[in-house]
């Protein structure tokens, strides 16, 4: 708050907030759920896709239709084909980068300054920023992934500090 009015970049962080709570009432109906969630899940299987890609891990298509698991469903998912102890946890932790995406569209999406010209951006960036946060959490099957590369990254990383702390 400036001089008793809010800023714009307070005006969309408590918007994205709004689009939070209100985006999360869909967790009952998954058809609906689905239909507004189609944009956090799309940037979710293409996070897993692009560091399985850059990491060698073979990804497949991705696919945005909802699937029954068991007593879940899962709203998309990206096939890896070669999941190997060095990339399991970087495919499997990927939606985490939506984060600080979702900072980035808030900085860089939302203008300096109100003016009508720009306000359509005060509903569209803080959705997008909303989809991203809802979205940024790993599903159960994406930290079984990340847990084929826990132990070794460990052990990797136990024996670079030893050995930076030896020279």
């Amino acid at each position: 708050m400036r001089g008793g009015m809010f800023s714009p970049g307070d005006l969309a962080g408590l918007l994205t907030i709004i689009w939070v709570l209100v985006l999360r009432l869909f967790r009952r109906n998954i058809v609906a759920l689905w239909m507004v969630a189609l944009p956090g899940v799309i940037l979710h299987e293409l996070a897993h896709w692009t560091i399985a890609f850059v990491t060698i891990g073979r990804p497949g298509f991705p696919r945005f239709l909802p699937k029954r698991m068991g007593n879940a469903w899962a709203l998309g998912r990206v096939p890896i084909h070669h999941p190997r102890w060095y990339n399991g946890g970087l495919i499997g932790l990927a939606p985490l980068l939506l984060i600080p995406l979702a900072g980035l569209v808030l900085h860089d999406g939302i203008p300096d300054t109100f003016h009508w010209g720009a306000a359509w951006k005060f509903a569209v960036v803080p959705f997008i920023a909303a989809e991203c946060l809802l979205e940024c959490l790993p599903s159960p099957a994406d930290w079984r992934l990340a847990r084929m590369s826990a132990i070794p990254l460990l052990l990797l990383g136990l024996a670079g500090f030893l050995w930076w702390k030896a020279h």
